[in-house]
């Protein structure tokens, strides 16, 4: 863990995904504050969400292609600098009464089209500010824990600065937090963020450039479908984030009806499995894995199914909390090994490309399983959904033994070739 304190450009590139991460928390609370005051309508909330995630996927195609061909860090910044621009355009509506909200939403929609550069972006570059490999799985561990932190505490003071200071302020502070983590990233090493393919012309012609966008966002998927044992890793993890979806859409409801214990049983639930993930990624950490990757993610999703299961049986929320909390602790490997696996395995002038590529797949997953759970609710009632996506998760854990078994064998000789 030292090695990487060590690291001038990794501790600026952490400074900065922080500051960053805390800050978006405070945007979408002052946000959200402000739509439901504006309109108290749930839709309206609930746009708000889509408005900025939707054009961040389909976004992201582009923003692979852009962060292969040009200088990463720069294109952080400028997204960056760009959101908090939007940010402040935010404040300003804020004070005028009678803004129609569509408005809003344009504002959102642009900042969303433009956040894939420093969501990937920021995974592309890590692998190159960690300077021995074999610490890749531990820098993401840091990463991993970082974004629990930020998830256990942003939200809840951002709370009580909106009740102290209103939203406005809290939508400043986010902005802020935008122009220095442009800041940060300034700092990186510039040897070390120059664009992966020096041999594309960065001044091409705007014509040449958009007819070869399109032929160069199918780089991304070309790899990963050339590659079999990476589209199994990619459809089970595309599979393990859709059995979150029941937990996303049900444990509202849980907290209400059967614990009898309203927002702050629910509260609690979610306290309990951040809690978890955070000791989970600080743990992992800390320590050296040496079981095979592909069984170490498989057992992984078994674990998730048998943590959450006495959700299944019990109305108690000490169990919950509890079943949680594992759920949670469980969990969080998953993504560090999982990152780390690509980081490692996709050659860096491709790594933009596949890892956006990849994201369009595996980022329906959540979304999907909570759009089945909404349906299954009625039939199966709270309780059994999620005795069901238990032991589905479990399922699918199994067959990824078999099917991930060579996983990493299979990515040493995709390494080889890549060289």
């Amino acid at each position: 863990m030292k090695e990487l304190w060590r690291q001038r450009g990794f501790r600026w590139y952490w400074l900065g995904m922080f500051l960053s991460g805390l800050g978006d928390q405070f945007g979408w609370m002052g946000l959200t504050w402000f739509v439901m005051n504006k309109t108290g309508s749930p839709a309206a909330m609930g746009g708000v969400v889509l408005a900025y995630m939707l054009p961040a996927v389909f976004a992201g195609l582009v923003a692979g292609v852009l962060l292969d061909r040009f200088d990463r860090r720069k294109l952080i910044m400028v997204d960056n600098i760009a959101r908090g621009v939007i940010f402040i355009a935010l404040v300003a509506l804020l004070q005028v009464d009678h803004v129609p909200l569509f408005v809003i939403y344009i504002l959102i929609v642009i900042a969303g089209t433009l956040s894939p550069l420093s969501t990937a972006g920021a995974q592309t570059l890590l692998p190159r500010l960690v300077a021995d490999k074999n610490h890749l799985v531990k820098a993401n561990g840091v990463m991993e824990s970082q974004w629990q932190i930020i998830y256990m505490f942003g939200p809840a003071l951002a709370g009580v600065l909106i009740g102290l200071i209103g939203e406005a302020y809290v939508l400043l502070i986010d902005a802020a937090s935008f122009f220095v983590c442009a800041l940060c990233f300034s700092r990186l090493p510039k040897e070390l963020t120059k664009s992966a393919n020096p041999g594309v012309p960065q001044n091409m012609q705007a014509g040449k450039f958009l007819r070869s966008l399109l032929v160069d966002m199918q780089t991304g998927y070309r790899y990963l479908f050339g590659n079999k044992q990476m589209v199994a890793l990619v459809f089970f993890t595309f599979l393990f984030n859709m059995s979150y979806g029941p937990i996303e859409v049900a444990l509202p409801l849980y907290a209400n009806q059967n614990l009898e214990g309203g927002s702050i049983a629910l509260g609690m639930l979610w306290s309990s499995l951040a809690i978890g993930a955070l000791l989970g990624s600080l743990f992992f950490s800390t320590i050296t894995w040496k079981f095979p990757l592909g069984g170490t993610l498989a057992g992984i999703m078994v674990l998730w199914g048998l943590t959450t299961m006495p959700l299944a049986f019990f109305s108690r929320l000490e169990v919950a909390m509890v079943a949680m909390a594992l759920a949670g602790f469980s969990y969080s490997p998953y993504n560090i090994m999982y990152r780390s696996y690509l980081q490692r395995q996709v050659p860096d002038a491709l790594l933009g490309r596949v890892m956006t590529s990849i994201r369009t797949v595996t980022g329906t997953g959540m979304p999907a399983g909570a759009a089945v759970s909404g349906v299954l609710i009625p039939f199966l009632g709270v309780q059994g959904l999620f005795g069901a996506g238990a032991v589905m998760c479990v399922v699918c854990g199994l067959f990824a033994f078999g099917m991930l078994r060579d996983l990493k064998n299979q990515s040493l000789a995709i390494e080889e070739r890549g060289n």
